[in-house]
């Protein structure tokens, strides 16, 4: 009797191309079509972070209203303070409505929570031809902004692909992701409103 190969019960993740659990697939699952609600038919700015937070309610598209500091809630408000739309909006969907209207989307370097184990340059290292390929051919924005030191990396490498002219970029470095500190959420919001300026140059 002919011998069967056994069927292999690991799968692997097109976001982070590690080997992982249905539950991580699901939730990466979740997050895109949370996103995918509020992404723009054109792409005016993409704001690209380096990977999502480990817990899904933290998620930058999240429908709960991640407000603590640190958290999804306060970054969704800053950029729309540095875009002019402080006070305009009374939810997190009218925001995130707002932020859809403006032509803005927000997306991750790596698609996935990097957990500790890892270490992020290597991670992106590995998926930076992926992300070139998103940012190409799937967001397509007019602008990129770098929200992350992190991810200077791939401002080399989106660079080096021909994309520079769609990097915003301050000192020809990304910007940094402000903690909760109220000076360091100034500083961000007035180092993204320059960085728009630039796209009605």
């Amino acid at each position: 009797m002919r011998d069967t190969a056994p069927v292999s019960s690991t799968i692997r993740c097109d976001g982070c191309g590690r080997e992982v659990s249905s539950e991580h697939l699901r939730e990466r699952v979740t997050r895109l079509e949370w996103a995918s609600r509020f992404r723009p038919i054109h792409i005016t700015t993409l704001f690209l972070a380096p990977a999502p937070p480990a817990v899904l309610e933290d998620a930058f598209y999240s429908p709960e209203d991640s407000s603590g500091a640190g958290g999804s809630g306060e970054l969704l408000e800053d950029l729309l303070d540095a875009s002019g739309a402080s006070g305009e909006v009374e939810s997190r969907q009218a925001a995130l409505t707002f932020f859809q209207r403006a032509g803005f989307y927000f997306a991750e370097a790596v698609e996935c929570p990097v957990p500790p184990t890892d270490r992020f340059p290597e991670v992106l290292a590995r998926l930076t031809p992926t992300v070139i390929r998103r940012v190409r051919h799937s967001y397509r924005p007019q602008s990129v902004v770098l929200l992350s030191d992190r991810l200077g990396p791939l401002a080399a490498a989106l660079g080096s692909a021909g994309l520079d002219a769609k990097l915003l970029l301050l000192d020809s470095k990304p910007i940094s992701l402000p903690s909760s500190d109220a000076a360091a959420r100034a500083r961000f919001r007035s180092q993204v409103q320059t960085l728009l300026k630039l796209t009605t140059v």
